[in-house]
């Protein structure tokens, strides 16, 4: 009798890791592609996140916009430096002059554009999709300009 219920517990015990490594196996096969081909694009949302808040950026009082553009070291598209710097300071020069922008060499071929507005980040948008983020920057500008009124008004 006990020999059955050691192999019901031993079964139990199986089963129990049988389904941790399938649930994690994904992220796990996520983050390790991610280290050996590195590109920081394949990182699991959880670790990007992590990586920019203890990356020492900036991330303001949310009195202006912060644009970081991550310029893939791989990258062989049309697109310049310049010519987005010109596209990013037109979008957002017509609606505001409180922002800057910080171009980063990044390991991969891609280019990603991140909004960070006070303790808010706003992707990163690939150049032809950065619009939506312009207006979520926007959005968080005007509402972080309205708790600082609302802040020093009592």
């Amino acid at each position: 009798m006990d020999g059955n219920r050691e192999d019901t517990t031993r079964s139990d015990w199986l089963r129990a890791l049988l389904i941790v490594v399938l649930l994690a196996a994904p992220a796990l096969l996520q983050r390790l592609a991610s280290h050996f081909i590195d590109d920081p694009y394949l990182q699991p949302l959880a670790l990007t996140v992590e990586g920019l808040a203890s990356s020492g950026e900036p991330t303001g009082d949310g009195s202006y916009i912060h644009v970081q553009v991550d310029w893939g070291r791989g990258y062989g598209g049309p697109a310049t430096r310049d010519g987005l710097r010109r596209v990013i300071e037109q979008s957002l020069g017509h609606r505001t002059t409180r922002f800057y922008l910080d171009f980063r060499d990044r390991p991969g071929d891609r280019i990603g554009v991140s909004f960070v507005v006070g303790a808010n980040a706003y992707g990163p948008y690939a150049p032809s999709g950065m619009a939506r983020g312009i207006d979520a920057a926007f959005m968080a500008l005007k509402m972080e300009a309205d708790v600082r009124k609302l802040k020093y008004a009592f």
